[in-house]
């Protein structure tokens, strides 16, 4: 009982913190308390320790070298944390290894896709769109990178190393299935953010965007699919990265 309690009073103490460095938003900050809860009932260490180590690792590298200190809002911690819950309570309904595996596979997804985005846009140089087959500009949905790729892979090893170290349940095959969720996860966000993701038109600057506020004024709907903005299509990757484990695990199960 007390070591709960101190460890609810860290916790606390950290949400604390990333909000006072302006991280995440008083609602954004909110929702991650509630995840982060939700998560360690339901999973334990297995999954809390997947989840700490996507948001302190996505947030370093999002705020490496930007002068503009951007926050994450409710919505994008629950596009980013929402497919990991969902599969954390099927494991709390059913403890079913392969739910267990698919929460930490679900964050791994969004850790890769974070990693691909940051160090991609940074040492990658001008990436390659898959849907005009032509360069073009860093951090533009649908684009990959060499080195982004690479990072992609070193952010989902990352969230499955860590979980195999600190957990006794999950073994070697988890470690494997969550690094090919994490490739996975981000060429479900790449083909959906090139071929469906919505698209706007700053009437300010003339150009085009994927931000529906951009220079302080809403954008205007411009192509793609309505309702796929960058939150649905980082909660569908994250998704497609938790049922690429559990389909891994499935078969694994059927294959005796």
């Amino acid at each position: 009982m007390w070591g709960e309690t101190a460890l609810g009073l860290l916790f606390a103490l950290f949400l604390l913190t990333i909000w006072q460095k302006r991280s995440l938003t008083l609602f954004g900050t909110m929702s991650a308390g509630v995840l982060g809860t939700l998560i360690y009932v339901w999973t334990s260490w297995p999954g809390t320790a997947a989840l700490l180590i996507f948001f302190i690792s996505s947030t370093a590298l999002s705020r490496l070298k930007r002068q503009e200190k951007a926050q994450r809002d409710s919505w994008q911690v629950w596009a980013n944390g929402g497919p990991m819950l969902l599969f954390a309570a099927l494991y709390s309904a059913v403890p079913w290894e392969g739910f267990l595996a698919a929460a930490v596979g679900a964050v791994a997804a969004s850790n890769a896709d974070t990693w691909a985005s940051e160090i991609g846009r940074r040492f990658g140089g001008r990436p390659f769109h898959i849907r005009s087959r032509k360069q073009t500009e860093n951090g533009w949905s649908g684009a990959v990178s060499t080195v982004g790729t690479l990072g992609a892979c070193g952010g989902a090893a990352l969230i499955g190393g860590a979980v195999f170290y600190l957990s006794e349940e999950l073994g070697m095959f988890m470690l494997v299935s969550v690094c090919i969720a994490g490739a996975g996860g981000c060429f479900i966000d790449t083909f959906l953010g090139a071929y469906a993701e919505r698209i706007n038109w700053c009437s300010e600057c003339k150009s085009y965007t994927e931000a529906e506020v951009h220079h302080g004024r809403k954008t205007i709907y411009a192509s793609g699919v309505s309702w796929m903005t960058n939150n649905a299509v980082n909660a569908l990757s994250s998704f497609g990265g938790g049922m690429i484990v559990t389909a891994l695990y499935a078969a694994l199960l059927f294959s005796f």
